[in-house]
């Protein structure tokens, strides 16, 4: 078997991996959909590296998440990275942060949860490459084999029907009951953060941010404590009146009868002007109404562009943003899991780029949100 490709609509994820473990391959499975891009490292039928552009499958949130490591010390770790070049869970592991028994099975769970993920994908790619592998993540010896993971995969299709019957939208907001709680319940838990977040009125999505968890092993502990009583939507968990930041517009020259190519000429126009906002806002209309090899090459050149004016704006010299809103008024309008997520993390310390390089968020997306609080007076920044 040279190589393998095809579409998760043939072929879903699920029955890929299916078919590479029973065939104990070696090589470089890569999977697609939408942006989303993930790379795994396979010898003999198991998974010993992977790789993903998603910020939340990074092994320092999968960390945080099982509290084993802070922000603040993941952020020091990046410091270090960045003087010594080596891979994160070596850092972690030299400068005693983090035990080396602690790296491989979070990275295992890494592994496990990248290709867990995608089973969920509808659409989407896949290109299998045949190839001697012996590189394994973060130096360290650890293999996961794809057919546990396929194992584990039809079990949690048959969870996820049931916790979607409990919980039917990460928008919604929970109640909880602690007479019906298990105990011992340790200080600093994941069921103790979680009654925390309830208390503290966020959604589940925003309890994800702030857990820096996974969506299924949240999901889980929260239908366990629903299974107790414990834990149960809110009756009232619709969205708040107030509003927040706004979605940004489309530039008015296009209009909702556009074809391809009109917005495809609007985004390259705003490109050589250098409007990277707009040009971002059009590629990403075009590349949703038909995508091609043309229209995720003009996103990427939009969305580079954006990051890096984004970032002399927000980054260069460092700015530490201030709250200019009450916490209290913050608790009452209608913001998205990842602004509530951000204007959290803003405690007049840590300036912007601290604040995304440790947050479970895409810079990009990350920096527009800071953009937008400057232009909707939420935030002020102040060269540190």
């Amino acid at each position: 078997m040279p190589g393998l490709s095809g579409d998760f609509a043939t072929m879903p994820v699920k029955d890929v991996v299916h078919y590479l473990g029973n065939r104990r391959v070696s090589g470089k499975l890569r999977i697609q959909r939408a942006g989303v891009f993930k790379e795994l490292t396979l010898s003999d039928g198991s998974v010993i590296s992977a790789s993903s552009n998603q910020p939340r499958e990074y092994l320092g949130q999968f960390l945080i998440n099982m509290g084993h490591l802070t922000e603040d010390q993941l952020s020091r770790a990046f410091d270090a990275q960045r003087e010594t070049d080596l891979l994160l869970g070596k850092i972690l592991v030299m400068k005693g942060i983090v035990p080396e028994a602690t790296v491989q099975s979070t990275l295992s769970l890494k592994f496990r949860e990248m290709l867990l993920d995608a089973f969920e994908w509808s659409d989407g790619e896949f290109q299998f490459e045949m190839m001697e592998a012996s590189i394994a993540a973060e130096g360290l010896d650890i293999r996961v084999d794809l057919l546990d993971i396929h194992h584990e995969g039809e079990f949690r299709e048959t969870a996820w029907q049931a916790i979607r019957q409990a919980f039917p939208t990460g928008k919604a907001r929970l109640t909880v009951d602690e007479r019906r709680l298990p105990e011992p319940r340790q200080p600093g838990s994941m069921d103790e953060r979680i009654v925390q977040l309830i208390k503290d009125g966020l959604t589940i999505d925003e309890m994800a941010l702030a857990l820096h968890a996974s969506d299924f092993y949240l999901y889980q502990r929260l239908y366990a404590l629903y299974r107790r009583e414990a834990v149960r939507v809110r009756e009232d968990s619709s969205p708040l009146a107030a509003s927040g930041a706004e979605e940004e517009a489309p530039p008015q020259i296009i209009g909702s009868e556009s074809s391809v190519e009109e917005v495809v000429q609007a985004a390259r126009m705003f490109l050589e002007g250098l409007n990277f906002r707009d040009a971002e806002v059009l590629a990403r209309r075009a590349h949703e109404m038909s995508p091609s090899a043309e229209t995720a090459e003009l996103l990427k050149l939009a969305e580079t562009g954006l990051v890096e004016a984004l970032r002399l704006v927000l980054m260069d010299p460092p700015q530490v943003p201030a709250l200019l809103v009450p916490q209290n008024q913050l608790k009452t309008m209608q913001l998205s899991a990842p602004e509530r997520y951000l204007l959290s993390r803003i405690d007049g310390k840590r300036d912007v780029a601290a604040i995304i390089r440790v947050s479970p968020l895409h810079e990009l997306d990350a920096l527009k949100y800071f953009q937008s609080f400057l232009d909707s007076g939420f935030v002020k920044l102040t060269p540190r």
